[in-house]
């Protein structure tokens, strides 16, 4: 059995400051207790943080084969990090 999380997480910008909100998909067989994706947006909210960042920070808590993809909108720009 395979489970997908989709969920926004929101930080700041380092460069400008503004806000950034990322679409994010977990794929696993693993399951995941969503109060954890709540822990890590509670953590990062107020937080400057490039997307690369939240993607390693995401990707540290998943396991093996797991497929995360984070996607944002950087000044008319959009981003994809995916393992």
């Amino acid at each position: 059995m395979t489970h997908s999380y989709n969920f926004k997480i929101v930080c700041r910008c380092p460069n400008d400051k503004s806000v950034n909100i990322y679409d994010v998909e977990i794929t696993t067989k693993n399951q995941i207790q969503v109060e954890e994706f709540n822990k890590i947006q509670a953590k990062i909210y107020n937080q400057f943080m490039y997307q690369e960042e939240v993607f390693d920070l995401l990707k540290a808590g998943l396991i093996n084969d797991d497929s995360l993809t984070v996607v944002g909108n950087h000044l008319g720009v959009e981003v994809i990090s995916k393992t």
